[in-house]
């Protein structure tokens, strides 16, 4: 498969998984068990095409998965373990069910089964993944030993043959499955990402899908030096106690070489001696390259036989049960050469950490009190540790700050039976808490409990202040604004505030309010600190243009729109036409005050009608700092209208009695300005119609038609008018009318009787 079309498939991995990823990214807490370094886990261990192409090369073509498999298989206690193993390409092409593995014999041959299986055809890690998770899901039911899989992968999910979208998207929703019960299951996934030479780059995202997914960690393995860093992580995923590091242990001329190693007098299930080095199961002579013997401290040769493990670059022994003192570790190789040597103590002590805050968030900066209990066990029975045994102890509370990797430590106290201490949190945020307890060189981690904690109250809410309408408010021209709104405080935290520039003393701070006193327009730029009484601070930087005189209208053009029209004046307050958010006083000024029809007093423009038929000016508008808006005005003073252009129909329209026909003029004409209108009729028909009292007449007696207009005029000779058209036609007597209908009424009764007689 192609690098470009890897990136692809990973890329709609990530797309498909990313719902998922982000419902479970917290990683789980541990809660305190009976129980110590004892799992149910299943291998799923990949060996598709990827790993080695035919030419040899490939994301793992020297098998480093299976020096890692044997190391983390080594390490694991010797009984109380149920291990499955699962091989998967296309396919799953291996299931071991899962199964108790009680000795070393036991591990080497699920090892053997699993170096059986050779690197071909393309990659389901999805499917590998559920069947283990479903494993995993039915152990889980006979036993509350903790769940993990144990992922050897180069992460790249595969298929060259068939349909491969469609394939590629069905691996993808079933690993989505696996995920989601493996969450609700509380099972981890943890990793070897294979990626020799960075072959398995386009890989990465997808393998932390399953890893991080699950609360769970990977390392990378490029080469066989890297299976150091992927043993230290094997170590602290597998044992209680933490990875103190190798000491190398040189030989010499005769080729030996001496190391001692302590057993404390309680905790140690088992101790594990790891030597490390360039080919150690090389021979040399006939024998192996590197030769061990392990003495008790009361010098006895402790037999290695069934308890030794062996791969390319490691020689691992288990002393399961170990007696307290000093043991010595003797080993033969070549002069001058040299090996590291690794003591990996198997914990039998459970250190269980509590938080007196038992649910909910935590609060910044305020103490909490966490207790580490102290229990060894054997033979699956939990004994208190003794005082005298916690004397020995050293305890230290570990707190991390996830955001940020930050740790810090915090020495817990002996008090009766169990450490405690109290420890704060400073700021916001996800922390990971646990405890760590020391005896001598032999170290014991508690199980973690992880904190959120509130906010920090100290938090400003935006980057930058650019609009000073949008935060604040202005009186009587100064601008202020509550820093409340722009920080985030918690209660009873007092902030201290600051400016980088008082910008001319134009900014004053005050009780937590910023001031800014408008002497002129100039732009203000400035920052501003709030820092608290931990010297923790929070900057917001201002941008401001002092904000100018608004118009609320581009134009005013019709009078009746705004203002108000009475007695020939035409009134409009300005207020209603401009704005100033500043608060700051207007002034105002006409561009042309019409021969003086145009005034401006008490904030209010006035225009003459008696003189002022049409005006053309700019009103401008300006506040004490020298800003203005302005406003063009085109005002035509309004004349009346009619609100008909046409009488017709003189049935519907007016009133015809005894030959006349009436019209009232009140509802044909309108007069905005309240002044009174003269009319006038185009035709008066020689004096058959006539205009009187506000009504107008027309005698039809001898007319078959008549048409004429009705003109109305103010005193300013504008007008309006409306047509009259009257026609014999809708002049029809009413009597004839009702002649008609009495016609009809009669004649109805007679039908009656015509078919009654008939039936």
């Amino acid at each position: 498969m192609s690098s470009y079309h890897r990136i692809v498939a990973t890329l709609l991995a990530l797309l498909a998984l990313f719902s998922f990823l982000i419902a479970v990214a917290p990683a789980y807490a541990e809660q305190p068990s009976e129980s110590t370094n004892r799992f149910n886990v299943v291998l799923v261990v990949d060996k598709s095409g990827s790993l080695r192409d035919i030419h040899g090369h490939g994301t793992d073509p020297d098998g480093l998965r299976f020096d890692a498999l044997r190391l983390f298989l080594g390490l694991l206690t010797e009984q109380g373990n149920n291990v499955g193993a699962i091989v998967f390409d296309e396919q799953i092409r291996y299931n071991s069910g899962l199964r108790p593995v009680n000795s070393m014999e036991e591990k080497k041959e699920l090892i053997q089964e699993l170096e059986a299986f050779s690197p071909s055809y393309d990659t389901d890690i999805g499917s590998a993944v559920f069947r283990a998770v479903e494993l995993l899901r039915d152990m889980k039911e006979e036993n509350d030993l903790p769940c993990m899989i144990l992922l050897f992968s180069d992460g790249m999910t595969d298929f060259s043959v068939g349909d491969h979208w469609t394939q590629m998207q069905r691996s993808w929703a079933v690993a989505d499955q696996a995920l989601n019960l493996a969450k609700t299951e509380g099972i981890t996934i943890n990793g070897i990402l294979l990626d020799v030479d960075g072959k398995a780059a386009d890989g990465e995202v997808e393998f932390q899908l399953y890893t991080h997914g699950t609360g769970g960690a990977f390392v990378k393995v490029g080469r066989p030096e890297d299976l150091t860093t992927a043993f230290q992580q094997i170590y602290k995923i597998i044992n209680n106690t933490e990875y103190t590091g190798a000491q190398r242990v040189s030989f010499s001329d005769s080729g030996e070489a001496e190391y001692f190693f302590p057993v404390p007098s309680f905790g140690v299930d088992e101790v594990n001696v790891v030597v490390e080095g360039e080919d150690i199961a090389g021979e040399e002579d006939g024998e192996d390259r590197i030769r061990m013997e392990i003495f008790d401290p009361a010098g006895k040769r402790f037999d290695l036989t069934g308890h030794d493990l062996t791969c390319s670059r490691y020689l691992l022994v288990k002393i399961p049960r170990p007696g307290l003192g000093l043991w010595r570790v003797r080993l033969k190789g070549a002069p001058e050469d040299w090996v590291d040597v690794t003591m990996v103590y198997n914990a039998s002590m459970v250190v269980s950490l509590t938080s007196s805050r038992e649910t909910g968030s935590y609060r910044a900066s305020t103490p909490y009190t966490f207790t580490a209990q102290v229990t060894e066990l054997r033979d699956e029975e939990s004994t208190p540790v003794t005082e005298e045994q916690l004397r020995e102890l050293d305890a230290l509370l570990t707190v991390e700050e996830l955001a940020t990797g930050i740790v810090r430590e915090v020495p817990m106290t002996l008090s009766g039976d169990s450490y405690t201490c109290d420890a704060s949190f400073a700021r916001g945020g996800d922390y990971r808490v646990s405890t760590m307890v020391s005896l001598g060189d032999f170290r014991v981690s508690s199980n973690t409990v992880e904190v959120n904690v509130e906010p920090w109250p100290l938090v400003a809410k935006v980057l930058s202040v650019t609009d000073m309408l949008k935060y604040g408010q202005f009186r009587d021209g100064v601008w202020e604004l509550e820093l409340g709104e722009l920080f985030g405080v918690g209660e009873d935290v007092p902030l201290n505030y600051s400016l980088s520039d008082d910008c001319n003393g134009v900014l004053t701070i005050e009780d937590g309010v910023l001031r800014a006193h408008f002497r002129d327009a100039e732009p203000l730029s400035f920052i501003l600190t709030a820092t608290d009484l931990m010297d923790q601070s929070a900057s917001i930087s201002f941008q401001l243009t002092v904000p100018t005189v608004t118009a609320k209208a581009d134009e005013v053009s019709n009078m009746l729109r705004m203002g108000s029209l009475h007695d020939f004046q035409w009134e409009l307050e300005l207020d209603e036409l401009f704005d100033d958010p500043k608060g700051l006083p207007l002034s105002y000024a006409v561009s042309d005050n019409c021969d003086g029809a145009v005034t401006v007093e008490d904030g209010v423009l006035r225009v003459d009608l008696h003189t002022l038929r049409q005006a053309d000016f700019t009103l401008t508008a300006t506040d004490t700092l020298g800003l203005e808006a302005a406003v063009p005005f085109s005002l035509q003073v309004p004349g009346p209208s009619a609100t008909v252009g046409e009488l017709s129909d003189t049935i519907k329209t007016g009133l015809f009695q005894e030959g006349i026909w009436e019209h009232s003029l009140d509802g044909l004409f309108r007069e905005p300005k309240g002044t009174a209108l003269r009319y006038a009729l185009s035709d008066d028909f020689d004096g058959a119609a006539e205009i009187t009292d506000g009504q107008v007449r027309v005698n039809m007696k001898g007319l078959k038609q008549a048409s004429f207009k009705i003109e109305a005029t103010d005193e300013y000779e504008l007008g309006a008018a409306v047509s009259v058209t009257l026609t014999e036609k809708n002049m029809t007597p009413i009597y004839l009318l009702c002649l008609l209908a009495a016609l009809l009424g009669l004649s109805l009764p007679a039908v009656l009787v015509y078919y009654l007689r008939r039936r």
